[in-house]
């Protein structure tokens, strides 16, 4: 059953990070298959990367980061602006056969984007980019101990763990939210299902309110930057392609090189940026660059390292690096390194320090195991991934799925007083 429309939601319009660059991806796909697509944003929306042919709607907000404290506590916590933006669009375009897709809501839109789609939540699909849906912080890490998380999400221990990347008041806030978001959105009775980018996601997921049986396991597409394998064991760069940012593990990987000796070569952006680049100076800082653009230096990779901080869900730059032959290095809580070690083409550092990454980096001075990684690589890690029309089809599956249990139940819709829960 293909629908009618599809109503993608996105906290932002520019390819700023994988959740944002996947939801316009699916919007373009659709609209090249002939499936009238309206793509709903909390930004402005004006530099969307979309053929005119897809509807945009924007709210033309800025991330919680960006705003003065006072806004971003109370927009975070609660945007009515966009509770208010998306209800006029589903009254404007709803049937039965329009789906609704919501890709991201934490930077903009707010947990007040469930309460707007509480009424269409049998044609609903909810993508986990990331652990927001469960998790406060987002990662299932304490940042103050450096360590994987494993308690209940808003449990009594859980709340009483200081573990925010930046403060014990950002815990708060993110406690808050998530609390907020449990209240506009029941995991456990709602029929929305929730796509998860790596199996490897939904135990972690189900540690809150939802449920394991409302899970699907839809994997991103990647695609290679270069066809022809890239011969690692005659280079020495190793490459970090990410945003710069704490949870990202820069600062680890440029120790490491540091203590290893190989060049580091980072392609990205992000707030840790200028301060790292004065601090190691010896690091090549390349900036964001196209995958063509990507392509063209990848040439001169020994290896990709994803030093991660958090426990990566799925590391799209990884599958695409592995596909060209480019060798990972990463940690063992990486699901993509669990899966690319097991192929035999990911170095793994056993512990989250400078000298552990250090000592996998040192490993790639064998030149043939390197090469053997590098072929392996190529050859195989293409089973860990999927093309984007394959992709494009397994969302479809998805959206065919709610449809057909959607007309069994007639699409019921809660009552209004549980909608306008915390309507402001």
């Amino acid at each position: 059953m293909i629908p009618s429309r599809i109503v993608i939601i996105s906290d932002q319009s520019s390819a700023t990070g994988g959740a944002e660059a996947l939801a316009l991806l699916s919007a373009r796909l659709f609209d090249e298959a002939g499936i009238p697509v309206t793509f709903v944003t909390g930004d402005e929306g004006a530099d969307a990367p979309l053929p005119a042919s897809i509807e945009v709607v924007s709210l033309g907000q800025k991330p919680l980061m960006q705003r003065s404290f006072a806004k971003g506590v109370r927009d975070g916590l609660y945007n009515s602006a966009a509770r208010r933006m998306v209800e006029r669009t589903i009254a404007r375009l709803d049937a039965p056969d329009v789906v609704y897709h919501l890709h991201g809501w934490s930077q903009i839109l707010s947990p007040a984007v469930f309460a707007a789609l509480s009424g269409v939540e049998s044609r609903l699909v909810i993508h986990a980019h990331d652990f927001f849906m469960s998790c406060p912080n987002g990662g299932f890490f304490n940042f103050v101990k450096n360590e994987t998380c494993h308690l209940t999400p808003l449990s009594q221990k859980c709340l009483a763990t200081n573990c925010d990347k930046r403060s014990p008041a950002q815990k708060a806030f993110r406690v808050t939210r998530a609390a907020v978001r449990a209240r506009t959105f029941s995991g456990r009775k709602s029929p929305a299902l929730v796509a998860v980018i790596h199996p490897s996601m939904s135990p972690f997921l189900s540690k809150s309110d939802l449920s394991l049986e409302r899970l699907r396991t839809v994997r991103n597409p990647a695609s290679a930057f270069s066809e022809s394998r890239v011969a690692a064991e005659k280079n020495n760069d190793i490459f970090f392609i990410g945003r710069v940012a704490r949870e990202k593990g820069v600062e680890l990987a440029a120790q490491a090189v540091r203590i290893s000796g190989h060049r580091l070569r980072i392609i990205g952006e992000g707030p840790e940026r200028e301060t790292l680049a004065k601090r190691y100076p010896e690091v090549a800082w390349e900036g964001w660059l196209s995958h063509s653009e990507i392509a063209d230096i990848i040439g001169t990779a020994r290896a990709l390292v994803m030093p991660s901080l958090v426990p990566e869900p799925f590391g799209l730059v990884a599958l695409e690096a592995l596909q060209s032959g480019v060798p990972l290095v990463a940690f063992p809580d990486s699901f993509v390194a669990q899966e690319a070690s097991k192929l035999g083409c990911c170095f793994i550092a056993s512990e989250r320090s400078p000298e552990s990454l250090a000592e996998a980096f040192a490993k790639l001075g064998d030149d043939v195991a390197v090469r053997e990684a590098s072929q392996r690589a190529h050859i195989a890690s293409g089973a860990l991934t999927c093309s984007e029309i394959e992709w494009r089809d397994s969302l479809l599956a998805l959206y065919a799925e709610q449809l057909a249990a959607s007309a069994d139940v007639g699409g019921s819709v809660p009552a209004q007083a549980e909608r306008d829960a915390f309507a402001t």
